[in-house]
């Protein structure tokens, strides 16, 4: 199981809490991208470019109303690295790149649990199967479903997948000026491997539920005997 070519894996990272520098639990997501043809050049400075505009653009976009991800959400870094064919860094003397000069809070009040999340679609060319269809999880701890449906309103959802395009563009943008034609993929390595470039994102009304996102609490039981 290979990917096709190299490409740049970043992930976000925050934490639940009360504070910004009081952790309880965490979160992270991550994107790929790469270029469908060919492996972008590693180059670390201009790596550390795009990890920083990665770090921007994702300051700017968590603190909108529109994402609700809520007053006790936290983001505090972004990082990258160039993946190999394998799966892991290339050249293998790599170092994370980071980037995480400050913590920005959601809005709203939460009212959904930490492991809460609304899903966003990544949709390629490709209809079906490989690389078609990827999933990104970002925080949603602020948003009330509509009472008669259990989903959320489709005002709530525009407003989120609004602010989750402008992210995605600006990213985009970014990518490019890492290398040339670089783009937010979807990639499979089953079998050898396929790249398709994101060309449409959706979302509906659902919300989600990220049960590794509690791994740092310890389940509290209650528990009564029967009659």
């Amino acid at each position: 199981m290979v990917y096709p070519h190299e490409h740049v894996l970043v992930r976000f990272n925050g934490h639940f809490g009360t504070g910004a520098t009081t952790a309880v639990d965490r979160w992270s997501c991550g994107l790929r991208f790469g270029l469908t043809g060919s492996a972008p050049i590693f180059d670390t400075g201009k790596l550390q470019t795009f990890v920083n505009a990665c770090k921007a653009a994702a300051d700017t976009m968590h603190i909108q109303a529109g994402v609700g991800a809520g007053t006790g959400t936290f983001f505090s870094q972004a990082t990258a690295a160039q993946i190999g064919v394998l799966g892991k860094y290339s050249p293998s003397t790599q170092q994370t790149i980071f980037s995480g000069s400050s913590v920005v809070v959601g809005q709203g009040a939460p009212v959904q649990p930490w492991n809460t999340a609304h899903v966003i679609s990544l949709r390629t060319a490709n209809p079906r199967g490989r690389a078609s269809n990827g999933r990104v999880y970002w925080p949603c701890l602020a948003l009330i479903p509509d009472a008669a449906t259990g989903r959320l309103t489709t005002a709530q959802v525009n407003g989120r997948i609004g602010s989750f395009k402008g992210f995605f563009d600006t990213l985009n943008t970014a990518a490019n000026a890492y290398s040339p034609g670089m783009r937010l993929i979807v990639a499979s390595n089953v079998g050898g491997g396929t790249y398709a470039p994101v060309t449409a994102i959706r979302a509906d009304g659902r919300l989600d539920s990220i049960e590794r996102r509690e791994n740092d609490q310890p389940s509290v039981w209650t528990s009564q005997t029967l009659a």
